[in-house]
């Protein structure tokens, strides 16, 4: 850029040389020189502090890397490459017959589980017969128990001998026993019902949350968009084996994003940039045209100044010059800017409110420099 405005400033001289009529001696031209090498300066300076440019600036966008859940055989791929997909549509699927498997398996356990139930309940009627049956037999003997006991108090005239008396005493204890644990046996069928978990028996409710994970598993053998947007470069292949771990992505999904332009500044301009001013981006993929803009926000943060814990000490960054301001440039809804490749470069202006005037001779250069994109070699 400064080697436009040196060229504009040359065109110039020559110009005013020719229609004026300079001539070209000791005087003049040092003159012209060591007057382009100071205004020039002060322009560019105070240009470049006041509405700072950058060739440092990007097209970003965000991607979601598409990690199977289960593992297995894929067996069929998505032909929509680089196409729009919307939410939901289908990307690739693995082979689910050993996870059909386990949900049927599953519901059949949850099938007997259940008539199980039915079975306890069955015999717990038939627990509370018995009782009810046990308990008139342990009346009954101790009525004969205390008929005997009472005839043979009177020993000279009971009818009854001391082994029959014994005899229905026994048979009561005998009765009685068989009562309480009549007893016993059902109260143990009422606590098997009565192991319940939200309401269920504990044992279907066990079941029945193995079947959520199995079934949740058999799902996530189909893989579908997490959300509007596109697969590119495609790799994938049917039968390939995918695992979850290590956490390798098997596609690359770019959902629907809105375009923002993402640009480094020196940190000389921290100063100068705020939320709100105006830009202008031009695309080498686009020459000839600007398109405006607004400065969302600067980022809090200086991206090369990002630590984590490691296992050795770390030092300062190693590319201090590289060390920019990012600004996120909102750009006005554009057909031309959507066509674009995701991830395309560009130059950012921004203009402050600071020295007003100097932002159209930025404006002029920003133009100038998009028409430059018209002209490149290929080695």
């Amino acid at each position: 850029m400064e080697l436009l405005l040196i060229l504009i400033y040359a065109a110039i001289c020559i110009c005013i040389f020719k229609l004026f009529k300079i001539p070209l001696n000791k005087w003049s031209v040092p003159t012209a020189i060591l007057g382009g090498v100071i205004l020039l300066s002060g322009l560019v300076l105070t240009m470049n502090y006041n509405h700072p440019y950058t060739e440092r600036a990007q097209m970003l966008t965000v991607t979601v890397p598409i990690i199977p859940e289960v593992q297995g055989t894929v067996i069929a791929v998505t032909p929509n490459t680089n196409k729009m997909l919307k939410k939901g549509d289908f990307l690739f699927s693995i082979d689910p017959t050993p996870y059909q498997s386990k949900v049927d398996v599953i519901k059949g356990e949850i099938e007997t589980a259940q008539q199980n139930v039915e079975v306890l309940k069955a015999r717990l009627a038939a627990q509370n017969a018995d009782i009810e049956q046990y308990k008139a037999n342990r009346d009954l003997a101790l009525k004969d128990a205390n008929r005997y006991r009472e005839g043979s108090r009177d020993r000279m005239k009971s009818p009854f001998t001391d082994q029959e008396v014994v005899t229905a005493q026994e048979n009561y204890l005998a009765t009685q026993a068989q009562w309480r644990s009549a007893q016993s046996k059902r109260d143990q069928t009422k606590a098997q019902l009565a192991a319940l978990v939200g309401g269920e028996n504990a044992t279907v409710y066990k079941l029945k949350s193995g079947l959520k994970e199995a079934q949740y598993n058999l799902d996530r053998t189909t893989v579908r968009a997490p959300d509007a947007g596109y697969v590119t470069q495609v790799l994938l292949k049917p039968g390939m084996f995918l695992r979850p771990l290590p956490l390798r992505p098997a596609m690359v999904f770019v959902p629907q994003q809105k375009t923002d332009i993402y640009a480094a500044f020196r940190q000389n301009s921290a100063l100068r940039l705020h939320a709100g001013d105006k830009a202008e981006v031009v695309f080498n993929g686009i020459p000839g045209k600007v398109f405006p803009g607004t400065v969302k926000q600067i980022l809090p943060v200086v991206a090369n100044s990002s630590f984590q814990a490691q296992g050795f000490l770390q030092g300062l960054s190693q590319n201090p010059g590289l060390d920019g301001i990012y600004a996120d440039i909102s750009l006005d809804p554009n057909p031309e800017i959507k066509a674009l490749p995701k991830g395309t470069t560009a130059q950012v202006a921004v203009y402050t409110d600071h020295v007003e005037h100097l932002s159209i001779l930025r404006k002029i250069l920003l133009r100038m420099t998009s028409w430059t994109h018209y002209l490149y070699l290929d080695h």
